[in-house]
């Protein structure tokens, strides 16, 4: 019998959706920043500012620009 967690872990999607801002763009490729504030370079372009949703090393579509809070919970 196969190992339960590792039958549970195949159902789960490796590659999650971040929300991420422009900082650059080349014509291919862009610099995003990412809410921790860690920087990645991903596939495709937009205008530098703009919000957007990454998936796998690539932009997948743009998200909306609204306000963010940042709450600490204790």
């Amino acid at each position: 019998m196969a190992n339960l967690w590792k039958q549970f872990e195949s159902l789960i999607d490796k590659d999650v959706t971040q929300l991420a801002t422009i900082t650059a763009t080349n014509g291919t490729t862009s610099t995003v920043q990412l809410l921790s504030g860690d920087t990645l370079k991903v596939t495709g372009t937009g205008t530098p500012g703009s919000k957007v949703f990454i998936k796998g090393g690539e932009i997948k579509q743009a998200a909306p620009n609204l306000t963010e809070h940042t709450m600490t919970l204790y």
